[in-house]
């Protein structure tokens, strides 16, 4: 129950994989006959992400995953464009690999403004109008969020942009990729992770319009376009490309059943004590919280019953802060200190979500003592 942290891999996924590294092991860099079968099957790889992305036009440069892609756009577009401008539009809800980059670059003089969010977990578009101006140059909003699933007005943005050519916008789309059906088309760059799809680890891209207007930030032997250097991870490149077209065809199916999962679990809870749930957003993802408890003592008494569950983002659960998602939703400290996150995947089967019912309502009863 702790998809959107990772997702377990498809075992054709595992097949594809292992079959690339057997009979495609050579260097797609080299010049040899092999080297160009293996060059041809990464482009393969390549034109089919963007063709089931939706965005035929764009170029995709394989990462080691959203955190690399995140990184590599911030910095090298900011690079860029910074005698054009130094304003940077974010949300309050983004990932670490967004809002620590972003904080680092103000040291260089950009800067930093936070796009405000409403009590649903969206990005207020009113206050994207009033942000946007002359000086803005880049501008980057998540698909979806990780932490509350709240669906992000993407297309809206875009519209609202058309009017500032000058700006990048960007969108970290890890939680919404083979999950739910989003246009990209107007964005210039997005980002993705392979394993939050039933791809493997240590894979992702970032997708860009324009991949001219992207500068290396690892120098090296000027793999994929000069953009990002380093022998490229060939067998999880296809393994991805596997993954993500089994996701898309399978999405809508999954969605509905996945939507059925949340609903049953919010049923059971809703008229328990002390108990508060956050607005619906993506059906993967469900955030509840034990008023008067920790996060961390749920998540521990529901692992000691085989369920596992996080307090926040698996990149962030080990900060000793407050969550900055909830808090810019107006949560009071109390429900942010005893949130935990429910995550389903398209593999989810109905008698663990009825395990996962049971084990809440058994936590509830144990805990009850400290909840308020």
């Amino acid at each position: 129950m702790d998809n959107a942290a990772t997702t377990r891999p498809y075992s054709e996924v595992m097949k594809t994989f292992m079959n690339v590294n057997e009979a495609y092991y050579f260097n797609t860099a080299s010049i040899h006959q092999s080297g160009r079968k293996a060059s041809q099957l990464l482009e393969a790889s390549r034109k089919q992400i963007v063709e089931l992305l939706g965005v035929p036009d764009y170029r995709c440069i394989f990462t080691s995953g959203a955190t690399e892609a995140n990184n590599l756009v911030i910095q090298s577009v900011l690079g860029r464009k910074r005698t054009y401008g130094r304003t940077v539009l974010v949300s309050e809800l983004e990932h670490p690999s967004v809002l620590g980059v972003l904080e680092a670059m103000k040291n260089d003089g950009f800067r930093i403004k936070y796009i405000r969010t409403l009590p649903d977990g969206t990005v207020d578009i009113e206050h994207v109008r009033r942000l946007l101006d002359d000086d803005v140059i880049f501008i980057t909003v998540m698909a979806v969020n990780n932490i509350t699933g709240s669906i992000q007005p993407i297309a809206e943005i875009t519209e609202l942009l058309k009017g500032y050519p000058k700006a990048h916008f960007h969108t970290d789309a890890t939680q919404a990729i083979g999950k739910i059906d989003m246009d990209y088309t107007g964005v210039d760059s997005l980002s993705f992770s392979s394993h939050k799809f039933h791809g493997l680890k240590g894979t992702g891209a970032l997708v860009a319009k324009e991949p001219r207007t992207l500068s290396p930030i690892l120098h090296g032997g000027g793999h994929e376009n000069n953009i990002r250097s380093g022998t490229v991870n060939l067998p999880g490149a296809v393994a991805m490309a596997r993954a993500l077209r089994i996701a898309t065809e399978q999405r809508d199916a999954a969605a509905g059943r996945i939507a059925g999962f949340n609903h049953k679990v919010r049923m059971a809870l809703r008229d328990m004590r002390a108990i508060h749930l956050q607005p619906s957003g993506v059906p993967h993802i469900l955030n509840v919280s034990f008023i008067g408890a920790k996060g961390e003592v749920v998540v521990n008494a529901l692992g000691n019953r085989g369920i596992m569950v996080s307090t926040t983002s698996a990149c962030a659960s080990k900060l000793k802060k407050l969550n900055e998602t909830l808090l810019a939703m107006d949560n009071e400290r109390a429900v942010i200190e005893g949130s935990i996150r429910i995550s389903f995947s398209g593999l989810t089967k109905e008698e663990e979500v009825d395990e996962l019912i049971t084990a809440l309502r058994a936590v509830h009863e144990e805990i009850g003592e400290v909840l308020k």
